[in-house]
């Protein structure tokens, strides 16, 4: 769908949402090594795992005569695992080890560049993924084709929830975000729930940080989902690892950044990601 965008309106929408994002009790300070304390002010313990450990799935992988096998071999073991030409291997080997593969899913037609590194415009995304809030292991590439909001969001931050309950149909919270600005329901908020519904825009709300400020797990997904619901169409997965935190520059909660239809980081301003958004997407 495409509707019309008011480009005098684009600056003020952003930063009235920035605003908002730098309220009292949502910055965080990064820095390097795991949080103890559970005060939120550390930026985890993953500096660089380049495939996300809460997903699993199987690739499609070939054998060494590149023909497909995800059967048994010869010793009686499954194996999924990698070939003689270094494709990416995902599942049991045959000496019995777990292995996961480059993009945690099935189809994916595109590389999994891995957490190294940090995220710029152009380059490609990380196929973050997990379980989600319905107990489904899923990975962002399922999404190839269509672009992707990640939306990085902390229990405790109030903001946050207010966003996903704007986007799950209470208008007054989406005004009330954007600075007041009623133009905002009709240049994005709408628009924006009609493309999630009709699978052409993704969304993806990632906990950071849980209740206290410690990494995350999937109950706190469930959580979110129950207490602060969003769009059904809507993930929400923990990032138990906090591979963002290394990853993006994240100075505030909640956090957009956009990902273009091939996987590529789109957009990492947050004074202008709505607009882009707006402008190439709505």
């Amino acid at each position: 769908m495409k509707i019309q965008a008011f480009p005098r309106n684009l600056s003020l929408l952003a930063s009235a949402f920035a605003l908002i994002a730098f309220a009292p009790g949502c910055s965080v300070e990064v820095v390097d090594g795991d949080d103890s304390a559970g005060d939120g002010d550390t930026a985890g313990d993953d500096n660089g795992d380049d495939a996300d450990d809460t997903t699993s799935g199987e690739d499609e992988v070939g054998t060494d005569d590149d023909t497909t096998d995800d059967g048994t071999t010869d010793d009686g073991t499954t194996d999924d695992g990698t070939t003689d030409d270094g494709t990416t291997d995902d599942g049991t080997t045959d000496d019995g080890t777990t292995t996961e593969g480059e993009t945690g899913t099935e189809d994916c037609a595109i590389p999994d560049p891995g957490w190294g590194g940090q995220a710029a415009v152009g380059a490609p995304a990380p196929h973050f993924g997990g379980v989600n809030q319905y107990g489904e292991d899923v990975n962002i590439c399922e999404y190839a084709g269509v672009p992707i909001l990640i939306d990085t969001s902390a229990v405790w931050c109030g903001p946050c929830q207010m966003m996903s309950l704007c986007l799950g149909g209470q208008d007054n919270l989406c005004v009330e975000l954007f600075g007041g600005n009623q133009g905002v329901m009709d240049v994005l908020i709408n628009p924006l729930r009609a493309e999630i519904e009709a699978d052409t825009f993704a969304w993806v709300t990632v906990i950071t940080e849980d209740e206290g400020g410690s990494p995350p797990n999937n109950a706190d997904a469930i959580a979110w989902d129950n207490n602060y619901p969003g769009p059904e169409k809507v993930w929400v997965v923990s990032d138990d690892a906090q591979n963002y935190y290394t990853h993006l520059p994240l100075m505030q909660f909640p956090s957009f950044w956009l990902i273009d239809e091939d996987m590529n980081w789109q957009d990492l301003d947050q004074m202008n990601v709505f607009n882009t958004v707006i402008q190439q997407h709505l």
